[in-house]
């Protein structure tokens, strides 16, 4: 009776997180096409395949799904640029490479800070603070470093921030636009392996 019992809170724990998957992946593809304001918890959990209630039940409320997808997708960043590389040069390219493949597989994440970042919110102040600026940091100490050993361009480092991060997402953020006006797949294999090696000639010297 007991491992029974057992075997029952882990099977209802699994499902439980299951659902909790299912709920954040539904909320980025709407929080990223409509935006925070404009996406509902009832579209939202019927892409999940989930109650309405549920939402409340995992996150307690619509903000608290966003912080959580938030959370997701940092994290997601995180493992696509991390690496073991220890020359300078060949490390900056690996994140380089990694940014754009990020970007191809996530383009949502650039789609969903389109939403956040054109107007002040308490999301987005907790969403720099809290995500964007310990990075920002970290990029604009790491691009100064590169740039007196002559790895990177003579690009100032608060703008080669932002240019590089339009320059890896664009194209995948608006890829049907991008179908529809030169007639590319941009996750296409190819096309991300090539936009990659424009990323790192137009970043870094030779």
């Amino acid at each position: 009776m007991g491992d029974d019992a057992t075997a029952k809170r882990r099977g209802s724990y699994k499902s439980s997180e299951l659902v909790r998957g299912r709920l954040i992946d539904a909320a980025i593809i709407e929080f990223a096409t409509h935006g925070f304001e404009g996406s509902s918890t009832r579209a939202i959990a019927r892409r999940a395949d989930a109650h309405q209630p549920q939402i409340n039940y995992h996150f307690e409320s619509k903000e608290a799904l966003w912080y959580a997808v938030m959370d997701r997708m940092m994290e997601e960043v995180d493992e696509h640029l991390d690496n073991d590389e220890t020359e300078i040069k060949a490390m900056i390219e690996h994140l380089i490479r990694g940014l754009v493949r990020f970007a191809a597989a996530r383009p949502e994440l650039n789609r969903m800070m389109i939403h956040e970042a054109s107007a002040p919110s308490q999301r987005l102040t907790w969403l720099i603070e809290t995500h964007i600026r310990p990075r920002y940091d970290l990029f604009i100490a790491g691009w100064i470093e590169l740039r007196e050993a002559g790895v990177a361009r003579d690009v100032p480092p608060e703008l080669a921030y932002h240019l590089m991060i339009g320059a890896a997402s664009l194209l995948h953020a608006n890829a049907p636009e991008v179908e529809q006006l030169i007639g590319i797949t941009p996750s296409d294999p190819a096309t991300v392996q090539a936009h990659a090696d424009t990323m790192v000639r137009l970043f870094l010297n030779d």
